[in-house]
């Protein structure tokens, strides 16, 4: 096959997204393939980012700064002679995160109004949060601890005795809580899943409490409101972790939410007829494969490629997100008429996908990234 046109910096008219764990890390183990599959990307001079499902509360400028460090520690001798990720391009520019599209899809609209904020570790969330401006955001912890009633439990543990009222002995706090929630009168406009909470009865406490009342700590529910809207960053049920099997993962968080929330309005004598519609109204998702996370995606390979026709290819270990993206990608694309833009998926089976699964329309399964990589610049004919 022959080359594909140059875009008009000399890049070619091709881009990657590469999925993170399970493509260039496995649990805690990161592959010696990553650094030496970088480079031979970067040496055919095609424009590349990283796109995950994670994010973990850092910033992008320092997931890209640890992603660098693992991706190069893990490499072999031989391409640790070559360039390293910094080299390469490996910055904040080029790692997106499961919720990097808020800084500009979101983030605006939402800079001066008080939004619950869940996800740990506190110090992190709350920093990605102000360099996103929003100036209100409020932790779904400090918001607990300033509301000493809110979870029974956090007394019970503080105080080391049981929750029940035969035992509980405790008192509520009367200490001012750190936070920087001062507008406890100002309505939540929003709930904002950045990442998953270490705890998730607090957390799921504090979302279904906003859901029913913009104003939680005034009124149990209020029918007048407008619905809070409530965006997950990730939409992964499960994910690989250092266990032997995979873990739950923000999308559980999400499932449980919308049962508690249900049941909640049920409680409270809300028509049954209701509670879809108002869920509906409510949950909004981002992530892989949302079209929301793929748009912005492309539009950042666009930038990097400055090319008008483009095939994109996904990296990817997960066919329900990663394979599942480019399906909905091409689909959106082709309702939109011919506007050059076609996806291709690769799966790699060094994370969720193992043989005998259901493939989801990816183009070819490799081993690992490096095969991944291989067989990409040969389609493109850039070997």
């Amino acid at each position: 096959m022959s080359k594909r046109l140059k875009a008009g910096d000399g890049k070619n008219a091709v881009g990657i997204a590469f999925d993170i764990d399970g493509v260039f890390k496995y649990g805690r183990e990161w592959s010696p393939d990553g650094l030496g599959a970088l480079q031979r990307v970067a040496a055919a001079n095609v424009p590349f980012v990283f796109v995950t499902n994670g994010g973990g509360g850092l910033t992008e400028e320092r997931y890209a700064a640890g992603f660098a460090n693992k991706v190069s520690g893990a490499g072999t001798d031989e391409a640790k002679s070559g360039p390293n990720c910094a080299d390469m391009g490996v910055n904040q520019e080029t790692m997106i995160l499961s919720y990097s599209p808020w800084q500009t899809q979101l983030a605006p609209d939402l800079k001066n109004e008080r939004v619950l904020l869940v996800g740990d570790p506190v110090e992190q969330v709350m920093s990605v949060a102000q360099q996103y401006g929003l100036t209100k955001a409020v932790h779904y912890a400090a918001y607990a601890t300033t509301h000493p009633t809110l979870n029974p439990f956090r007394q019970a543990q503080q105080s080391g005795t049981s929750h029940t009222a035969v035992a509980n002995t405790a008192t509520p706090s009367t200490k001012t809580a750190t936070t920087t929630d001062t507008d406890d009168g100002m309505p939540f406009r929003a709930i904002l899943v950045m990442c998953d909470p270490w705890n998730w009865f607090e957390a799921l406490q504090c979302c279904v409490d906003v859901l029913c009342s913009p104003v939680p700590s005034k009124l149990e529910y209020d029918p007048a409101a407008l619905p809070v809207p409530v965006h997950f960053s990730n939409p992964d049920i499960l994910w690989k972790a250092q266990h032997p099997f995979p873990r739950f993962g923000q999308g559980a968080f999400k499932i449980a939410l919308k049962a508690l929330y249900k049941t909640r309005l049920h409680s409270l004598r809300i028509p049954e007829e209701t509670h879809d519609e108002r869920v509906a109204n409510s949950f909004r998702q981002w992530g892989k494969p949302t079209d929301a996370t793929f748009r912005f995606l492309e539009e950042r390979l666009k930038g990097l490629a400055d090319a008008n026709e483009t095939h994109y290819y996904m990296v990817g270990d997960n066919p329900a997100s990663d394979m599942e993206g480019v399906r909905r990608a091409n689909i959106f694309h082709r309702a939109g008429g011919d506007d050059g833009i076609k996806w291709a998926g690769v799966l790699v089976r060094t994370g969720v996908f193992k043989d005998g699964d259901e493939t989801n329309g990816a183009a070819t399964v490799a081993d690992g990234v490096k095969e991944a990589v291989e067989w990409i610049l040969q389609e493109e004919g850039l070997e």
